[in-house]
């Protein structure tokens, strides 16, 4: 077995029982195999809000927090706000009865950055560390800091009534001017400091004992800047667009290596660029791995050089960040842009060369969030392979985190489902006050129970009101809202039909076309199909779980009538064997669920549960 000198320094450290170099202890540290680890739990986008921060706003519901979101904002955005909480805890607490003690936060792990999030965040960190013997690693994501000074943010909150107040961290008076667009200006207004978000290094201060500046417990640690921990010391150079801006911003990627021969490399894959002759920056959000290439290629050399040692030195090289480094949608971006256009995830998928630089400084696994999907992706170069693991959120469906466990080289992922944690009912009476007074639609989030039906109910209810209106083509838009999943049937049998002509033509295609029988799917709207379509596309396994096999067998029978021939662009036809096209690949793409990967030649199976499991 080869030695270096973090290995030496291992042989000399003291335990509780004496040091390793004593003859007593020899056995115990050099004659464990080299490759065996513990295992690592990884959560993504837990995007932690504190129902029971005290931002000050009048009216604050004493019963069950101060600070709970409006259920209508959850039904409008991708992801939930009040359940975070409870699901990160019920994560940790999962994580803590499997006695896992190394646990991976890749970013998101905070609200919106705000301060006092952030300090919650901490805190639970810090009880977890001192009841369970936890250690925590972490990446920031987009949502935990802003640049250099940071940014306000605004956040709208329930009162008992079902009524609405604003806190805000910017400055405004109380009638609510210089409010962001969409916040009603008629409601009362808290101003807070506690409700902004910092930037680098202030706002990593809070959780900086988690990795992201070195600790005594570490066998290595460091920056792409070497082993100072200091943020002078991480400075680099962030560069405008047209490089006439130039402005300093700290780097907070580092390696650590918790146990002897584990290498976790943690990217931090935001990218924040100056705009040309302003103080301002580019929002990070859309930029992830595509703009690494090109704005921090300090990092990129600096994974380079690290693969070259882990090699060398015999270290296991594992690495993680935010954004995804292969497409996390089974490959299915070219097709999605064809169907829908350009989206807001078509553009953050990253380009076939990001996985290439994985490839090329050896980085056999890496782990991602961001979009909050669950999803396996590989890319096979020459003798290289690369496996992206792309970790769904706890805060969008599916809920779920994964297990990272190593044997050799290979690598076992578990992923574990946080579908059955209940429902908090006194935040449930609040939504119930909401929804008598103002009467928004959910989709029946409100309804749920279990924290999975929720979420696949907040899922279904974007996928029409969200997802159909800003990024689906309106003919085929207006189809899917008009047919049933009989129709859908009966137009497969039928003449072409041009895509504008369809919805007039579904009447006639019920009259005269029965193509599939009797059955209670025939009677639902099409809107049913696209949200299955959205459980498929975000939680690939997950999501197929999630669906009724009655259904399955009747979107078998449409893929057999839409996918056995081509059809004319522009057709009716066309675009509903495009929607099933992809609708088949989120179903069939590589094991998302229980999985193994040869690390050495990127080979993925899936691992069958016994039935004792």
């Amino acid at each position: 077995m080869k030695r270096d000198r973090h290995s030496l320094f291992l042989a000399s450290r003291v335990t509780d029982k004496g040091t390793l170099s004593d003859p007593a202890f020899k056995t115990v540290a050099f004659a464990m195999p080299l490759q065996e680890f513990p295992p690592i739990a990884v959560i993504a986008d837990a995007h932690v809000h504190d129902p029971a921060a005290d931002f000050g706003f009048p009216g604050a519901v004493h019963t069950c927090g101060l600070s709970v979101r409006p259920l209508a904002e959850a039904a409008r955005s991708t992801r939930v706000f009040n359940e975070s909480l409870q699901a990160f805890r019920t994560a940790l607490d999962d994580v803590a009865s499997r006695g896992i003690r190394y646990v991976v936060l890749l970013g998101d792990y905070t609200d919106d950055g705000q301060v006092a999030t952030t300090a919650a965040v901490a805190a639970i960190l810090k009880d977890y560390g001192e009841r369970h013997g936890m250690s925590f690693f972490a990446v920031p994501g987009n949502h935990d800091i802003f640049a250099d000074a940071g940014r306000h943010r605004t956040k709208r909150f329930l009162a008992a009534d079902g009524s609405s107040a604003v806190v805000t961290s910017h400055p405004v008076n109380t009638s609510g001017a210089c409010l962001p667009p969409g916040i009603p200006h008629d409601l009362p207004v808290t101003v807070s400091p506690d409700m902004f978000c910092p930037g680098y290094p202030d706002g990593l201060l809070p959780v900086a004992e988690h990795g992201y500046f070195p600790q005594p417990s570490y066998l290595h640690w460091e920056t792409p800047f070497g082993m100072q921990g200091a943020s002078a010391e991480r400075m680099f150079t962030a560069v405008s667009s047209s490089g006439s801006t130039q402005r300093p911003l700290m780097e907070a990627s580092y390696l650590v290596e918790p146990v002897e021969g584990l290498w976790l490399l943690m990217i931090d894959a935001n990218v924040f660029v100056p705009i040309d002759g302003s103080d301002e920056w580019v929002d990070s959000t859309s930029a992830g791995w595509n703009a690494m290439l090109v704005h921090k290629r300090h990092v990129i050399d600096w994974m380079t050089d690290v693969g070259a040692r882990a090699r060398r030195l015999d270290k296991r090289l594992i690495a993680f960040s935010h954004y995804p480094a292969l497409d996390p949608l089974d490959g299915t971006r070219a097709a999605e842009v064809a169907l829908l256009g350009p989206t807001a995830t078509s553009g953050r998928i990253p380009a076939d060369a990001v996985g290439g630089a994985f490839i090329t400084a050896g980085i056999p696994l890496h782990f991602s969030g961001h979009l909050h999907v669950n999803d396996t992706a590989r890319m096979r170069r020459g003798d290289g392979a690369f496996v992206n693991v792309a970790v769904p959120s706890l805060v969008g469906f599916p809920p779920a985190y994964k297990i990272l466990t190593l044997h050799g080289d290979t690598a076992e992922i578990e992923t574990v489902s946080l579908g059955d944690m209940p429902m908090d009912p006194a935040i449930g009476a609040l939504y119930s006050a909401e929804v008598r007074r103002t009467g928004v639609r959910t989709g029946g989030m409100a309804e749920a129970n279990r924290y999975g039906d929720f979420l696949s109910a907040h899922v279904g209810h974007l996928a029409w009101r969200r997802h159909l209106k800003r990024e689906w083509p309106a003919p085929l838009g207006a189809l899917l809202r008009a047919a049933t999943l009989g129709d859908l049937a009966r137009l497969a049998v039928r003449p072409v039909v041009p895509m504008e002509d369809a919805v007039a033509m579904l009447p006639v295609a019920r009259d005269q076309t029965n193509a599939c029988g009797e059955g209670a799917p025939e009677t639902l709207s099409a809107i049913a199909f696209l949200g299955d379509w959205y459980r498929l596309r975000m939680g690939s396994d997950l999501g197929l779980a999630s669906v009724s096999s009655q259904r399955l067998r009747f979107y078998d029978r449409l893929s057999a009538l839409y996918l056995a021939q081509p059809w004319p662009e522009g057709s009716a036809q066309g675009g509903i064997a495009a929607m099933l096209s992809l609708f088949e690949a989120y179903r069939r793409g590589l094991p998302s669920k229980d999985f193994r990967i040869d690390l050495r030649t990127g080979e993925i199976t899936a691992l069958i549960p016994t039935p004792s499991d």
